[in-house]
């Protein structure tokens, strides 16, 4: 019975320690993090899709979005609906897999929504220059957004 007692003590203080270091680990960001900490957390507002400026009709929010790096998410505005869904950075490189959005129709704004959205959906990489946003795919240019004041 004192080695079982001894056995299980001994798996306790391993398991125990182990997890300490595992935690010890991830308390420094890696590299990659830094760039996530510079474009999360502002409010980003739409400049252009697929290169091109947008029309909106007078009185329409402007699209835009916010990332939040701890939580893995997006937030925003389509000109429509309002968007969702998951964030995925490492490096220079970023996606947004399960974007959706709130199913309101809006035949003024609905076309820029749709290309705004399908740029997103599109997006593997991005570039940030100063207050300038540009997500692209393979090099293209995807959209580009300048940080809200």
């Amino acid at each position: 019975m004192k080695i079982l007692h001894l056995q299980l003590i001994t798996l306790a203080l391993g398991i125990t320690l182990s997890a300490e270091k595992c935690k010890d680990k991830n308390v420094a960001a890696p590299s990659s993090a830094a760039p996530k900490a510079t474009i999360a957390g502002a409010k980003w507002s739409l400049q252009t899709i697929n290169g091109k400026p947008f029309q909106l009709p007078e009185g329409v929010e402007n699209p835009w979005l916010m990332l939040d790096a701890k939580a893995s998410t997006i937030s925003g505005f389509g000109g429509c609906n309002q968007l969702m869904g998951s964030l995925k950075m490492e490096g220079d490189a970023i996606s947004f897999p399960g974007l959706g959005s709130t199913k309101m129709m809006c035949v003024a704004s609905q076309e820029v929504e749709n290309r705004f959205m399908g740029a997103l959906r599109s997006t593997s990489g991005y570039k940030l220059e100063g207050d300038k946003l540009t997500l692209n795919n393979m090099g293209k240019e995807m959209a580009t957004f300048r940080r809200s004041k």
